[in-house]
């Protein structure tokens, strides 16, 4: 039983509706559009708006059939919004895990540039020191050069 239908019909000589009109109640998904050639089923001249005709039993199981469908469909509303609810709980989690990760790798990226520019720190002193080194032993060498012209070949010179 599909309720709900919004179709219209001329008021019967009771006012209860004995057969449910299905001409126009709606297409095969379940969704009621308007018919283009009778306007909003709002607004209808001549007559006025009936709830759907439903079918078999009194007036009063009618109506208890509507109201057990509308539970029904409230139910089913209840469980959707449970379970988009748990979805978005799961992605809210799955984002906040995104973000911490984020958080932690830009951590990382800090620490390593730090302990990057430590060792370059380290190894410019190091280079400066070999530099240093390197300097002292060419001095020494430029001297013992420079002895060694002065003595005639000779690394010992003899002045007596």
């Amino acid at each position: 039983m599909v309720y709900g239908s919004g179709a219209y019909r001329a008021t019967s000589p009771d006012g209860v509706p004995n057969r449910r009109n299905t001409a126009n109640s709606g297409n095969s998904n379940g969704s009621y559009q308007r018919n283009e050639q009778s306007g909003t089923y709002q607004h209808q001249q001549g007559t006025t708006y009936q709830p759907p005709q439903l079918t078999g039993g009194t007036y009063a199981e009618q109506q208890t059939n509507v109201v057990e469908d509308a539970v029904r469909t409230q139910i089913e509303a209840e469980t959707t919004a449970t379970k988009i609810s748990d979805q978005f709980g799961r992605q809210k989690q799955q984002l906040q895990n995104a973000n911490d990760d984020t958080w932690a790798m830009r951590q990382n990226v800090a620490d390593a540039q730090r302990e990057l520019k430590e060792l370059q720190q380290k190894a410019r002193m190091k280079k400066n020191r070999l530099y240093v080194i390197i300097g002292m032993l060419s001095t020494v060498d430029l001297m013992l050069f420079f002895r060694i012209v002065q003595c005639g070949g000779s690394f010992f010179c003899r002045r007596y």
